[in-house]
């Protein structure tokens, strides 16, 4: 593993999960309002992710690798 701190762009990430979506919908505003909810909750998510590789410790090894998995598994997006 690498070294450096990954830091993922919080809007091109938000971006990739919505333009690979299946956003089906009887109307565009019920499908414009699936898309921005899964925008926002993607960007949010990589943001938080951004602050916990942040964090003083390093990702280098196994141990800390899952603590981050399992971190972001906590993660409540309310």
């Amino acid at each position: 593993m690498a070294k450096d701190k990954v830091i993922i762009d919080p809007d091109a990430f938000a971006r990739a999960v919505v333009s690979g979506s299946n956003l089906e919908a009887k109307d565009d505003v019920r499908a414009s309002k699936d898309a921005l909810k899964r925008y926002l909750a993607a960007y949010f998510l990589i943001e938080k992710f951004n602050k916990l590789e942040a964090e003083p410790f390093k990702f280098s090894n196994s141990a800390n690798f899952e603590y981050l998995m399992k971190a972001l598994d906590h993660i409540k997006m309310s």
